[in-house]
């Protein structure tokens, strides 16, 4: 086995994607907490959230949107259907595929989640400067770019 002793910049990269990967842990359980994860760890806010932006939409523009399989979020909606928060309706524009949306239920829960979450992140935000803030999204977004096009090499 070969062994690649990784260049600074190699080493840093490992270490912020360590950190997101932790970070990401950390966030699921402090989203379980408010109530925003399920216990499966699916992102029960999040689906709201792009309802609630975007209005109805199907559950394969809801996957790509989440940048996840459509079996994935099919099982997520219809969990949340299931327990009073998303609907469905007539897509006129395809026959088989029915638009998804927020019932009251969803939108109420959507709302208190969000409080929640908000003042949780503007807690979190007094810690950083703008621009650690604005240089550590654009990293991401670069990385995310280049690992979502296969670009790495």
């Amino acid at each position: 086995m070969t062994v690649v002793n990784p260049t600074p910049k190699g080493q840093a990269l490992q270490d912020v994607v360590a950190g997101v990967t932790g970070c990401q842990q950390s966030l699921q359980r402090q989203g379980q907490k408010l109530g925003s994860v399920s216990k499966q760890g699916n992102a029960f806010w999040g689906v709201l959230k792009l309802l609630h932006e975007h209005g109805s939409m199907t559950v394969p523009k809801i996957a790509e949107l989440r940048k996840v399989s459509r079996q994935r979020i099919q099982v997520m909606v219809d969990d949340y259907a299931a327990q009073g928060y998303l609907g469905f309706k007539v897509n006129p524009s395809h026959k088989r595929s029915q638009l998804v949306e927020l019932t009251n239920l969803g939108k109420a829960e959507f709302s208190t989640l969000s409080v929640s979450i908000y003042a949780l992140v503007e807690l979190a935000a007094k810690k950083f400067s703008k621009d650690e803030l604005a240089t550590t999204v654009s990293v991401l977004k670069k990385l995310q770019g280049l690992l979502d096009e296969d670009r790495v090499n």
